[in-house]
């Protein structure tokens, strides 16, 4: 299924008639060594377990590790992105903390850096290129330029991986208007080489110095706005140059003004 390219392993894994217990999850998540960015390993728990630590669910994983997980598919996608980015999940836990530490009682609403955070774990696609004009293509919305005129490029220069969970759980059953906030890399052309392991590895890297960076949360802006069906193979009425010509989704640039 196009866009299940990071956790498709781990789906396979667990391919099983019954959803995945929480002990099946940690039991996972022990193999790999999985830690938030204090170091302590990470536990998924149900949100009904010990409240006795009244903490925001982002400090209480930078603080204890312990991740309320509910058996329903926003969560379980959520705990394979950790599986599978656990660096920069990591980061994302403890950005949060630090400015919720700076900001006591923002919880409602958020903050700037925070939308960032949030838009990135919940709908995030990591973009990697080896070629900064493909990616100057998003940039500037050159739909049309990308996905037809450069298409051949594209599938063999470019590499998209979602990382936000909700984004996973909307792939289920895609629907036209489905857009990613998207993180672009520039790679150099040995990435292409790479088996997915080693490039998830890799972007996972990135993704956190890019997270952990307090300028990167200055504007949501830093993540740039991309209609993921128009990616070719993820949607197969994309194989014609039609498709492209839908405005509402392929927008000529950003609705909203800052």
């Amino acid at each position: 299924m196009p866009g299940f390219a990071a956790v498709r392993d781990l789906l396979e894994e667990l391919n099983s008639a019954m959803w995945p217990s929480r002990a099946v999850l940690n039991q996972i998540a022990d193999q790999r060594s999985l830690k938030n960015f204090r170091g302590m390993p990470l536990k998924f728990i149900a949100p009904d377990g010990d409240e006795t630590i009244p903490l925001h669910y982002e400090t209480r994983i930078a603080e204890t590790g312990e991740i309320l997980t509910r058996e329903n598919w926003h969560d379980f996608f959520n705990v394979l992105q950790w599986l599978s980015f656990p660096q920069a999940k990591a980061a994302i836990s403890e950005m949060h903390s630090r400015l919720l530490a700076m900001h006591v009682g923002e919880v409602k609403t958020r903050s700037i850096p925070r939308d960032v955070l949030t838009l990135f774990d919940e709908g995030g696609v990591i973009v990697a290129s080896s070629d900064n004009t493909l990616l100057d293509l998003i940039r500037h919305f050159q739909w049309r330029t990308l996905f037809v005129e450069r298409r051949e490029e594209v599938m063999r220069n470019m590499h998209f991986y979602l990382v936000g969970h909700s984004l996973l759980e909307k792939m289920l059953d895609p629907f036209i208007g489905i857009t990613a906030k998207a993180l672009l890399v520039l790679v150099d052309g040995k990435f292409h080489t790479l088996a997915k392991p080693a490039q998830i590895v890799a972007l996972d890297t990135m993704a956190r110095e890019w997270l952990m960076n307090t300028g990167n949360l200055t504007s949501t802006r830093n993540l740039q706005p991309l209609p993921i069906l128009g990616i070719p193979n993820w949607d197969a009425r994309n194989a014609s140059p039609a498709f492209y010509d839908d405005t509402h989704y392929f927008r000529s640039g950003r609705t909203k003004k800052l």
